[in-house]
């Protein structure tokens, strides 16, 4: 639950050693380069290295040869010296095969394509007794094979029976469409031809290359396509056999590829004199010790550590978060909002307590509870699902909550426990519904104190004066917020009115004066002398309307607490009406689909409503995130070009 702290590193060098210093002490260790130049941009003489990357276009070659052969990047040893032309001829010979292999892939897809469509064409004619190569030697009579639609072949079909100048055959009739051939004299073919087509005739050309009746002929195609298609798997297994032989060599080649361009890659962030290097970068203190027993290899280099509090004002530290198990569950809810910065506290254990104890509250039901629970560990263990973790604890809240209603599946007489339609016991004359809502809104302000204490504690770690006393989530804003409280309080309730000047003064009025000038008198606290800059028109004008808006968000941010016991209500509510539904018999069909109707329904409504919660009523008060991710240089060698 912390931010781990970080050291800013400054390495120079001789120049002729960057490379091995780079590949020592930045690559694959715990470093997160920063641009050296922009941060020692007071020092003369330095400028960047020249990049251009000799190693990002064999790599992409490398990837694209990988993908033709069907694998998938994967580390694989490798020798340190790279050849760049032995490279580019083995990728060349590579190529050639695959082309080969390919093109022969393509010849039989092609020929296989072809027999079966042929087939394909002939089998409308499979009732035709006639030697195929006959008709294409008929001196004066000309034939066409094709089909036509079924009504207007039987609309028509008397007229084409009549016809004295054609013949038609019929050889397929089918629901759609009619196959057949029509033969008609080679001198008026012209004529018949035009008459077929405004039939909507469609004519098929057959391959005057098969021979036979259409049924042989159709044999020998279907043999031909046999042929092809056994002679196209074996060029497939020929093929998976090329990749399984080079598939080690090729990802050898890859990974070292890989290797030097991610090496190379780390000038962009270096910069140098004429005789030295500079490298600069952020190392967590649990890294430092590796890192500069790696830099101790070379004893011509120095290294300068200075702590991130030294370097605020000219670089932001990244945000490596060291988090417990319940963090690291809700973590991914977190980046949603954004990483906490450097000097912030992690908000990752406090955001999963706290939506784990509003979704129990809200989702109160022993066996629902436990049914979500059992649904969340099936997605987090099966189907891998990091929101399965959430589901699985959030379903443990709402057993245990449940236990407390004393609501099982619904039913309330099982279980002793808080039963919100009845009578109340604290409140005579009441129902527990109104204990439920001022519980709710008594969760509330306490949730709100809370996080303002979160914002103080916050203040202090960055020095910031106006966080730690004169904002609204400051000093003066729990101030204000507690005193009005106690003065309602004891006005509605014990009858004794605090609204006189000896208390409104000193606790409601100064409170919001503070607020209402807290940049003045933060920067006056500081020892800034740029307070006196500030104009007390300015200052007045924009600083009431944020007052205004404070004010109002004080109330609005209390009562959105209500939600919490409006949902543990309706949640009864629903499970009132599938009771209904089922009937006094209590149909078992109507109790299990409408149990997890209210778990699926309700759950995601709860689920959305808590988040909602976390991000506007709390988070907004103490949390800025606007963390730069902690990003060492460590090589993905399964990962692609432009993936990392």
């Amino acid at each position: 639950m912390s931010v781990v702290p970080m050291r800013l590193l400054t390495v120079a060098g001789p120049l002729e050693q960057f490379d091995a210093v780079a590949a020592s002490c930045v690559l694959d260790q715990e470093f997160h380069p920063e641009n050296a130049l922009s941060l020692m941009e007071r020092v003369g003489h330095l400028r960047p290295f020249a990049y251009s990357n000799p190693y990002a276009a064999p790599l992409r070659r490398a990837e694209e040869l990988l993908d033709a052969l069907g694998l998938s990047p994967a580390y694989e040893p490798f020798d340190e010296p790279l050849d760049l032309e032995a490279i580019s001829g083995y990728f060349d010979t590579l190529e050639q095969t695959l082309d080969t292999l390919t093109s022969r892939k393509s010849r039989q897809a092609e020929l296989l394509e072809e027999d079966r469509s042929i087939a394909l064409e002939l089998e409308h004619l499979r009732g035709l007794s006639t030697q195929l190569e006959q008709l294409w030697h008929l001196d004066f009579i000309r034939f066409r094979y094709g089909y036509l639609p079924r009504e207007t072949y039987d609309s028509f079909q008397s007229a084409l029976n009549e016809h004295e100048e054609l013949f038609f055959i019929p050889t397929n009739v089918e629901a759609r469409r009619v196959y057949g051939i029509y033969f008609t004299a080679r001198e008026g073919h012209e004529k018949v031809d035009a008459l077929f087509t405004s039939l909507h005739f469609v004519r098929i050309h057959l391959d005057p290359a098969v021979h036979g009746t259409p049924e042989e002929a159709i044999d020998e195609l279907t043999a031909l396509a046999a042929k092809a298609s056994d002679k196209l798997r074996t060029l497939e297994e020929e093929r998976d056999a090329f990749a399984a032989r080079e598939c080690a060599h090729l990802r050898s080649v890859c990974s070292a590829l890989r290797y030097h361009s991610e090496l190379y890659d780390l000038r962009r962030y270096a910069a140098h004199s004429r005789e030295s290097f500079y490298l600069m970068g952020w190392v967590p203190v649990d890294g430092l010790d590796a890192v500069m027993k790696a830099l101790s290899a070379f004893p011509e280099c120095s290294c300068v550590v200075d702590r991130a509090d030294e370097q605020t004002a000219s670089v932001k530290p990244p945000t490596k978060l060291r988090n417990c198990f319940l963090g690291r569950i809700f973590r991914p809810f977190l980046e949603m909002y954004g990483l906490p910065a450097y000097h912030e506290l992690d908000p990752s254990v406090f955001l999963a307590l706290t939506y784990c104890l509003f979704f129990g509250i809200m989702f109160g039901d022993l066996g629902q509870g436990l049914g979500l629970a059992l649904i969340g560990l099936i997605l987090a263990k099966w189907k891998g699902m990091w929101l399965g973790n959430i589901i699985a604890l959030c379903g443990l809240s709402g057993a245990l909550f449940g236990c407390v209603y004393g609501s099982v599946f619904g039913f309330e007489d099982l279980l002793p426990g808080f039963k919100i339609l009845e009578e109340s016991s604290l409140l005579p004359g009441s129902s527990n519904v109104l204990v439920l809502l001022l519980c709710s809104v008594g969760l509330g302000v306490c949730m709100l104190l809370l996080v303002m204490g979160l914002n103080i504690y916050n203040g202090i770690r960055q020095r910031d004066m106006e966080k730690i006393f004169f904002g609204p989530n400051g000093v003066a804003g729990i101030l204000f917020y507690v005193g009005l409280i106690v003065a309602a309080l004891s006005t509605l309730v014990f009858g004794v009115n605090l609204f006189v000047p000896a208390y409104v003064l000193p606790v409601l009025i100064l409170p919001l004066v503070c607020i209402l000038l807290r940049e003045p008198l933060s920067l006056l606290c500081s020892g800034d002398p740029a307070w006196k800059e500030n104009k007390l028109g300015e200052v007045l004008s924009i600083g009431l309307f944020e007052l205004f808006e404070t004010l109002l968000s004080y109330l609005t941010n209390t009562l959105s607490f209500l939600r919490i016991g409006a949902y543990a209500i309706t949640h009864v509510g629903l499970m009132m009406v599938v009771h209904m539904l089922a009937g006094s018999d209590l149909n078992p069909v109507v109790i299990v689909l409408g149990n997890l109707f209210v778990m699926g329904f309700e759950g995601l409504l709860v689920g959305i409503q808590v988040l909602r919660l976390e991000f506007y009523e709390l988070f907004g008060r103490f949390y800025e995130d606007g963390g730069i991710p902690f990003r060492p240089k460590k090589i993905q060698y399964t990962a692609r070009s432009g993936e990392e």
